[in-house]
């Protein structure tokens, strides 16, 4: 699955190094789906960007 949408990532360690976000987000596509090589699992969801187009991989992680 692909969106298209304006995505802003923000780091949760920002704040304790004492820096801030810049706040603003940037057009991305968003995409949902299978790691390749893993049959079972292996959910990843990757942002691409017009500056970074092959992406960024972000495992989910189960939190309560």
């Amino acid at each position: 699955m692909r969106l298209q949408c304006e995505v802003e990532v923000v780091s949760r360690l920002l704040p304790t190094c004492g820096l801030r976000s810049r706040g603003r987000g940037t057009r991305a596509l968003l995409s949902l789906g299978r790691q390749p090589g893993r049959a079972r699992g292996g959910v990843c969801l990757m942002v691409c960007t017009a500056r970074d187009r092959a992406g960024v991989r972000y495992q989910p992680r189960h939190s309560p």
